[in-house]
């Protein structure tokens, strides 16, 4: 039964609104003899996108939380896939119900080969998602009332969402290969840039980020632990900070040559390494 399920999915596109085996195929297939697309048109965000970002700077609290509660709960696995072979130089998003400019991604794959040295120089996709017209968030289910009270900080105080833009102009060139950004971020699928694994201890820990974290993730955070997870990793550092071996610092040692005998003669105390007026002021000192 397992089988025929299986030869099944492998001979229809769609089941039910969802994507099979058979559809990521066939649309890899057309990109590829495309030979690059432009513009990647998905419904849902692709699974991961929000790997390798940094935390959000104040003016974008708010629409990174948004973008963050919406990536939870409408993204997919094979449209992350398909971002991900398409390399494309947009990708515009339509659930969601938010306007973010993603921070761009770079490719591994599509770019320029330099003439000298035959490297290849990868461009970067930006992703994009759109607000809805009339206001609302398709595909985002609003949290429960008893959740959306707890906070930090007092209601009027948290950053307020401006009204997400729906319409968004692109300048495309599709004789140009994609664009480089200097701000760019390592590629959410890559392979290339993986965990530190248990055979390699010398490799430092990827630092937690909790900037995404909604209310109720806190309030269990908190419940579960007794302090803010900024607070916890600011332990974290106090701790590893003291703990770490101390630099020894190199004793002074003087640019002039002193021979032995001249070494025992000042240990000693004696004059014997004095010029005839200092030894003549030391001894009608002593006298």
């Amino acid at each position: 039964a397992k089988e025929k399920e299986k030869e099944f999915m492998r001979s229809q596109l769609f089941i039910e609104g969802c994507y099979t085996p058979l559809t990521i195929e066939r649309l890899q297939e057309e990109i590829a003899d495309s030979g690059g697309i432009d513009l990647l048109l998905t419904a849902e965000w692709p699974k991961g996108v929000m790997t390798n970002l940094k935390e959000a700077w104040p003016e974008e609290a708010a629409v990174r939380k948004l973008a963050k509660s919406a990536a939870r709960q409408i993204s997919s696995a094979p449209v992350a896939e398909i971002a991900a072979h398409a390399e494309p130089k947009y990708h515009a998003v339509g659930l969601g119900g938010v306007f973010w400019r993603r921070v761009p991604w770079l490719h591994e794959n599509r770019g320029e080969v330099h003439a000298m040295t035959g490297t290849l120089k990868c461009g970067v996709c930006r992703m994009i998602t759109l607000g809805a017209v009339d206001g609302s968030r398709p595909g985002v289910k609003d949290l429960p009332a008893s959740e959306k009270n707890y906070s930090y900080v007092k209601p009027e105080d948290e950053p307020q969402a401006k009204p997400q833009k729906w319409l968004h102009g692109l300048d495309l060139d599709p004789q140009s290969m994609p664009a480089t950004s200097d701000d760019a971020t390592p590629n959410p699928w890559s392979t290339k840039y993986t965990a530190a694994s248990p055979e390699d201890p010398n490799k430092p820990l990827e630092r937690p980020d909790f900037s995404g974290m909604d209310k109720e993730e806190q309030r269990r955070w908190m419940q579960r632990f007794g302090l803010k997870p900024g607070e916890m990793l600011d332990a974290s550092d106090k701790i590893a900070k003291a703990m770490a071996p101390k630099e020894k610092k190199e004793k002074h040692k003087s640019l002039y040559k002193v021979s032995e005998k001249e070494k025992k003669r000042r240990k000693t105390g004696g004059d014997g390494h004095l010029p005839f007026h200092a030894k003549e002021r030391m001894h009608s000192a002593r006298g």
